[in-house]
């Protein structure tokens, strides 16, 4: 299945499968958004307690942790399409219930199922996208998905600018809109395959065959001439490890150093990311803003720092990504320290549009890896483990950003960002796999026997 995927040109049916996944991406991004937008009216107007929404964001966190580890342990169980159209209802449905109550213990249980569901579908969309993909565009599919989900929060940032502040329902619209995930059951149903090679890994040959060839008639009636494909050697996993899934089962096949370094790369890459995103509208009303001119800022922040995500699409094939992950770490290094010493709105505001291209740049770069160093029986299991892992460690950092701010003021939580992605930096220099081009499976083979197959 490999040599003959990796051997398709780019086409409409690819283009198509991309906006599908970046479909469902779009509205993984607006159910996580959501709460955050509408927690200041449901203290104003539902009569919620900052007791109450710290509960409800930390069982919004359990939740992710659970969806990402469920998630790629069920995709690679029942496969991605299935999984992935499930966890779709999973995140849509209540998210849209969410618009119709009012009470605090009603909005943490569908939140928890909301998260579930968000989380889960990142992890088996992005697999899916990487195992369909050559390794040619491999990584810009992936960074055009995710930097067309990024239409997501911006849409959302500006509907909570204009309803929350100043009408009383305006809360109840933004889960509306998250709710209109549900439309997509339908294309997911008729347009998107199963991945022939999870359906290869499964023994399922017939099956994987029938969708492979479903794929190569798309192609032809796009116009494309196909070659022959070139046989690519699958490295499996010796012993009973190369017959079973899950984690145990990943380590004892030799990937225990990638599945470290991706934990790492997701651990670090996530609480950089939320240290700044998450606390950016706190910081800013800390530092004298009112609340109308907090959000401002924000939305404004949000929306340029989206170009990041395009941006992504440009340098993700081009570089080898642990390399450009490494170096845009560090430039979030230097920006960061350069925050501590700003004290005007339109540097604030400059600063931190570059802190948030940068942070964006890397959210698909980080996807495409680790959805690239494991081979086809561990790479949802791996994918998913790394990304709880780091949800585990975004309920501590909170803790921890809190403690600085209240010790040491707004500018140790930038050098607390600073030391993160430093780390981040060397990890992904000295430790990352290079897999820049090439097909998953010679992603999983040692640096001396990868190569990169023909593709007309």
């Amino acid at each position: 299945m490999s040599a003959r995927l990796e051997r398709l040109p780019l086409s409409r049916w690819h283009r198509m499968i991309c906006a599908l996944i970046a479909g469902a991406l779009v509205f993984e991004f607006i159910d996580l958004y959501a709460f955050s937008f509408s927690a200041p009216a449901l203290l104003v107007h539902q009569g919620f307690t900052v007791p109450n929404i710290g509960s409800i964001t930390a069982a919004t966190g359990v939740g992710a942790f659970l969806g990402a580890f469920v998630g790629g342990w069920a995709a690679d169980r029942w496969g991605r399409k299935p999984v992935l159209m499930v966890l779709l209802v999973v995140f849509s449905l209540p998210c849209l219930v969410n618009a119709f109550v009012s009470t605090p213990d009603m909005f943490l249980i569908l939140r928890f199922i909301t998260a579930i569901g968000y989380q889960g579908t990142s992890v088996a969309a992005i697999v899916l996208l990487a195992e369909i993909f050559p390794g040619a565009i491999r990584g810009r599919a992936i960074a055009w998905a995710i930097a067309i989900s990024g239409l997501g929060p911006i849409t959302l940032t500006w509907i909570a600018y204009l309803l929350v502040p100043n009408y009383g329902w305006g809360w109840r619209a933004l889960f509306v809109v998250g709710g209109m995930g549900l439309f997509l059951m339908i294309p997911f149903g008729r347009c998107l395959p199963e991945s022939p090679r999870w359906l290869e890994s499964r023994g399922r040959l017939d099956r994987a065959d029938d969708v492979m060839g479903n794929i190569e008639a798309a192609v032809r009636r796009d116009g494309h001439e196909l070659c022959e494909p070139i046989a690519v050697a699958i490295e499996r996993p010796a012993g009973e490890a190369g017959r079973e899934s899950g984690l145990r089962a990943l380590i004892r096949g030799g990937y225990g150093k990638r599945f470290i370094v991706t934990c790492s790369l997701w651990i670090l890459g996530v609480v950089g990311y939320f240290g700044f995103t998450a606390w950016l509208s706190t910081l800013l009303k800390l530092k004298g803003y009112s609340l109308g001119e907090a959000a401002l800022i924000t939305a404004i922040i949000t929306t340029v720092g989206m170009l990041g995500l395009l941006t992504s699409t440009v340098v993700a094939d081009r570089w080898e990504r642990k390399y450009t992950l490494a170096v845009v770490a560090v430039l979030i290094c230097a920006v960061a320290v350069i925050f501590t010493t700003s004290d005007s709105t339109a540097i604030l505001i400059g600063l931190g549009c570059i802190l948030q291209v940068l942070f964006h740049v890397t959210v698909p770069l980080t996807n495409a890896y680790s959805s690239e160093v494991f081979p086809t029986q561990f790479r949802s299991v791996g994918s998913g483990w790394a990304s709880s892992s780091s949800r585990i460690a975004n309920i501590f950092a909170p803790l921890v950003i809190s403690s600085l701010i209240v010790g040491y003021g707004i500018s140790a939580v930038f050098y607390f960002i600073a030391a993160v992605m430093a780390v981040m930096a060397l990890v992904m220099a000295l430790f990352g796999e290079s897999t820049k081009g090439v097909s998953l499976e010679a992603a999983n083979k040692a640096p001396s026997e990868t190569s990169l197959p023909a593709v007309c």
